[in-house]
């Protein structure tokens, strides 16, 4: 998802921070976690409320993220106060681009017809790696429409080999 230019200033502060006391990790997982609580749909209308005061707003957060680093549940805080908490998602995508940036990681994302079984995930890992020769930050999506196959996207490349391409490549090639 891209991010929107609102969501990106925050990434852009938050790393400016993270930058300057070395805790890009610290806030990716503490990013991960605000994301991941605000995701829920009924937390969400919740923290969207006006019928609720801001103080009951701020002891869910407290008590749903209890252990975040203090700048993060103040972050937390910020977005619920001027109703941007959906906003949460993009800042910790454009935060962890920005990471990645800087240490010189590409993206990559494995997408199959079925979950991909743990060694040839890492199998397949370890291919694009050398392939490559970037350090990959990977994860994986599962898209019955493909068929069968894998297709890889590393950064703004993508493989495809897909059983839906191939049919695709074939009925082209039979048209012809």
């Amino acid at each position: 998802m891209p991010s929107n230019g609102s969501a990106r200033r925050y990434a852009q502060a938050i790393f400016a921070i993270a930058q300057g006391d070395k805790t890009a990790d610290t806030w990716l997982n503490d990013l991960g976690r605000l994301t991941e609580i605000c995701s829920i749909i009924e937390v969400q209308e919740f923290l969207k409320s006006p019928k609720l005061s801001f103080e009951q707003k701020d002891a869910f957060l407290a008590q749903h993220l209890e252990g975040l680093n203090p700048l993060a549940l103040n972050l937390a805080n910020l977005l619920v106060s001027k109703g941007r908490i959906s906003l949460a998602g993009q800042i910790y995508e454009s935060f962890q681009e920005m990471v990645d940036d800087e240490d010189g990681t590409v993206s990559a994302v494995l997408t199959s017809a079925i979950p991909l079984k743990k060694d040839l995930y890492n199998e397949i890992e370890k291919s694009l790696t050398r392939q490559t020769g970037a350090k990959l930050r990977m994860s994986s999506v599962v898209d019955p429409s493909i068929i069968g196959g894998i297709v890889a996207r590393i950064g703004d490349k993508v493989i495809d080999g897909s059983t839906k391409a191939k049919l695709q490549n074939l009925r082209g090639w039979l048209n012809g």
